[in-house]
């Protein structure tokens, strides 16, 4: 069945009225970097509010990255050793943190979200290119999920570099107190566009077998 562009975009923008309630935990990030940075610039003055941005930064992403820490380790087990998952979790979750304590600097943390997207978007771009699917399965491990595998690898590498680009714009199109509250609401669009790219994936499989 052939589709115009515009049938898909349609598609897509439809797909956002079936989702489910978003879990609470996602605004938990958002509120502590919110609520975080106007209370670090009065307490460390006006003369500091780069101090005060990453130490707020740091703070909610810390928040964000324990959140996510279980199901970080266990989508490594699938594809690690127990030793290796280990030493790859610490290192992915310390890092980032540790980088941006020791540079403090408000244009890091901005950066840490596009790095991000870049290793995430590189990882599913080496499977497209080597053919793999293995981490879009742990990620949808489900059994009815393994024949859209494959796209759901490809539709991966276009929602990281689309929102490695759009974070990028920001940090150059407006001023650093508006991207935060960009970077507080981010677990919400990109919950939200994730639950529809991948909706749409499943649609377009089924409708091609269908035809």
């Amino acid at each position: 069945m052939h589709r115009t562009p515009f049938d898909l975009v349609r598609l897509f923008l439809s797909l956002f009225q079936d989702l489910p309630p978003m879990s609470r935990s996602l605004y938990l990030p958002g509120a502590v970097l919110l609520v975080g940075y106007p209370v670090l610039s009065v307490a460390f003055g006006p003369d500091h509010s780069g101090q005060a941005f990453a130490t707020a930064f740091i703070a909610a992403l810390a928040v964000r990255i324990g959140m996510g820490f279980e199901g970080m380790v266990r989508r490594m087990l699938t594809r690690y050793s127990v030793t290796r998952t280990a030493v790859l979790a610490l290192g992915f979750a310390g890092l980032p943190l540790l980088v941006l304590a020791v540079v403090d600097d408000p244009l890091w943390c901005q950066r840490m979200q596009s790095v991000f997207y870049v290793v995430i978007g590189g990882v599913f771009l080496q499977d497209v290119l080597l053919g793999r699917t293995s981490t879009a399965a742990s990620f949808w491990p489900d059994a009815e999920m393994r024949e859209h595998l494959p796209n759901l690898t490809r539709m991966m590498v276009v929602y990281n570099f689309g929102f490695l680009l759009m974070n990028e714009t920001m940090i150059r199109a407006v001023d650093t107190s508006y991207w935060l509250l960009f970077w507080a609401v981010l677990p919400i669009i990109g919950h939200t566009v994730l639950r529809a790219m991948v909706l749409t994936v499943i649609n377009l499989d089924d409708t091609g077998r269908k035809a």
